[in-house]
């Protein structure tokens, strides 16, 4: 999970960092000396950002787990005092009988 999260930051936090290098190279600012991001078009930035992020959570939703139907969730159980985590049970095909 906290790859996940460290991921949408990242995601989160590129166009601000495309955006500082783009002063640094054209502009010839330092970040250090400030005023690299007094101009900077904000409102932009978080829409690109929250658009990044937004991005990559559609991709994690369609690209990620195991297709819908493929198998059979087992919730987590106690089982001889150990936790069994929950995990997705592959589900048999039945053979198709002739008739």
């Amino acid at each position: 999970m906290l790859r996940i999260v460290l991921i949408q930051l990242l995601l989160f936090a590129i166009p601000f960092i495309v955006w500082a290098l783009y002063v640094l190279m054209v502009q010839r600012r330092s970040l250090a000396a400030g005023g690299a991001f007094n101009d900077a078009p904000i409102v932009w930035l978080l829409g690109a950002g929250t658009a990044m992020v937004a991005a990559g959570l559609v991709y994690l939703a369609v690209f990620s787990g195991t297709p819908a139907g493929e198998g059979q969730y087992v919730p987590p159980r106690l089982e001889d005092g150990r936790i069994i985590p929950g995990h997705i049970e592959p589900t048999g095909t039945a053979p198709i009988e002739a008739e």
